[in-house]
């Protein structure tokens, strides 16, 4: 075979994604060359925003859409005419860069039909994001107190003038299922991911000199974007996003020396290594300890750490579960309140049923606690706790006993029959424990939580969830008044509950379907996105006609 073949060869054998990746690359790098007054960072933020996609998926995604993540800017300047960044020279400046991609036959057809989708989507997103934080902050105005009205224009329109510390303070976000649900419906999930990530890098590096466009960038993080994330599952992503809001937040307050003693405290927890903090909680050296969030060297400093771990017992049972490290801006948001931090690492061992946690729970009080220095949690007088339905608290307390644990040494919450009947559905079932482990002389609260496969299922997508929860609350749904609520209240909380566990366990599945469309090659499509790629690609046509 001759050199030159041999040369052929390996051209063609180059992966398809390869080459996908390329042409997307061609078209930053067109747009840019020909293209002036845009944000100086342009092209290192669509990088930035690519390792987020692929730093906080771990591969979720196929590879063409994390690649699309490139030029997810340059097709908002051609498609997106509501941008504030819209104007018609960029817009054909787009359109050449674009065009130019749409016609390379080296794409297949199936993989540009998917690019005009997911392109046309990000738009899409980035307007109900907006429409929901306008939306929001026309009921926080009709219905909160003269503070929210106050900053309606901040949220809602296009302040020029400066935020105050105490505006920065006062516009908190509000929840909307349903907007959630019939938005996401019409969308493919890849394109809400990488407008996840662009919001995240403009949070951690903004490039409008208003402020309240990153107030507003705050509002839509908080309670559009995380909670979507949330819900999918990439808690990890969600969380990374909820801090660097806070974090936002705390500079607007003038309270970046918070941040920076968060960031002293989360620091010298790493230093110790979360493998040498398991090891120790655990009483054994062979734990494994798996990070959900991949890093390049070159990724930049993420403050969200969490992942999985597992490590066999003194008394033969293996414990497994998720952990994490209290994010940068969640500590320093703690730090704001004064309240004492007691769960900068939190653990959660999650078990295949009731038997099995209540036996990993009673020994691991009984057995390793004594090794440690137990504190109180926050608004409790003892650092063991338990809740759930009275059979629940029966099997708890009954491996304690076994295990010479007494009663005086926790705290249990009991679901009655009663109120369970009432409430519509039984209150998380959890065990718990509160101390301070001392490695290599740094001193580090911890919390674990003891939980079963179902509850973390229903913690995630169900009744008991913390988006529920959190909606309950907007809705002026208190967290325990079930004695002073009426017929109608009832009916209507059990609706909102309803409404959570369907749009939650619809995201949940959406992301497993896409996963499972990446693993067989197929780039499936949300039959119910199609009309924005029509729109997509006729406005591509209409731009490449008026040159």
């Amino acid at each position: 075979m001759s050199s030159e073949n041999c040369i052929l060869n390996e051209k063609e054998i180059i992966p398809a994604e390869e080459v996908f990746h390329e042409s997307c690359r061609k078209v930053l790098d067109g747009y840019i060359s020909c293209t002036e007054g845009e944000r100086e960072d342009f092209k290192d933020h669509a990088y930035r925003v690519y390792k987020i996609v692929k730093a906080y998926t771990s591969d979720d995604l196929p590879p063409e859409a994390a690649s699309l993540s490139l030029i997810h800017d340059v097709a908002d300047r051609m498609f997106n005419k509501k941008s504030t960044k819209y104007n018609d020279v960029w817009a054909r400046n787009a359109a050449d860069a674009l065009y130019g991609f749409m016609d390379d036959e080296k794409i297949s057809h199936e993989q540009l039909e998917y690019s005009a989708s997911l392109l046309a989507d990000m738009a899409k997103i980035e307007q109900s994001a907006a429409h929901h934080r306008r939306q929001m902050a026309e009921i926080a105005e009709e219905e909160s107190n003269e503070d929210y009205q106050e900053i309606y224009s901040l949220v809602a329109e296009r302040h020029m003038g400066e935020v105050s510390p105490e505006q920065w303070a006062i516009a908190q976000p509000l929840l909307d299922l349903d907007h959630m649900r019939l938005e996401m419906d019409k969308v493919n999930i890849e394109a809400f991911i990488i407008k996840g990530a662009e919001i995240m890098d403009n949070l951690q590096h903004p490039s409008s000199k208003r402020e309240s466009a990153v107030l507003q960038d705050v509002l839509e993080a908080e309670s559009f974007y995380a909670p979507i994330l949330e819900a999918m599952g990439y808690e990890a992503f969600a969380a990374e996003l909820r801090s660097v809001a806070k974090v936002r937040r705390l500079i607007g307050q003038d309270k970046e020396d918070l941040v920076k003693s968060a960031k002293e405290t989360q620091d010298r927890v790493l230093q110790v290594g979360m493998d040498k903090i398991a090891d120790k909680i655990f009483g054994v050296n062979d734990g494994t300890i798996n990070y959900a969030i991949r890093k390049d060297e070159d990724s930049g400093e993420y403050s969200t750490y969490m992942g999985e771990f597992a490590a066999d017992t003194e008394y033969g049972n293996m414990v497994a579960g998720n952990w994490r490290i209290k994010t940068v801006g969640s500590l320093a948001d703690k730090l704001k309140g004064g309240d004492g931090i007691m769960d900068i690492v939190g653990m959660m061992v999650i078990s295949r049923d009731r038997e099995t946690t209540a036996c990993d729970f009673a020994h691991f009080i009984a057995d390793r606690l004594k090794e440690f220095r137990p504190v109180c949690a926050r608004n409790k007088n003892k650092p063991i706790y338990i809740q759930g339905t009275k059979e629940y608290v029966d099997i708890v307390e009954q491996n304690l006993r076994e295990l010479g644990v007494s009663s005086d040494e926790y705290l249990i919450k009991i679901d009655t029959d009663e109120k369970c009947e009432k409430r519509g559905y039984p209150i998380y079932e959890i065990s718990k424990v509160t101390f301070v482990v001392v490695v290599d002389d740094v001193e580090i609260p911890v919390e674990i939580q003891f939980i079963t496969k179902d509850e973390r299922c229903r913690a995630r997508t169900g009744e008991v969830s913390h988006i529920a929860y959190k909606y309950l609350q907007s809705q002026g749904f208190g967290k325990d008044n079930l004695e002073e609520e009426t017929t109608r209240q009832r009916v209507e909380r059990i609706k909102i509950v309803s409404l959570a566990e369907e749009v939650l366990g619809a995201l949940y599945k959406r992301r497993y379907d896409m996963k499972n469309s990446k693993n067989t090659g197929d780039l499936g499509l949300n039959p119910k996105s199609l009309s924005n790629e029509d729109k997509f690609i006729e406005r591509l046509i209409d731009l490449r006609a008026d040159n």
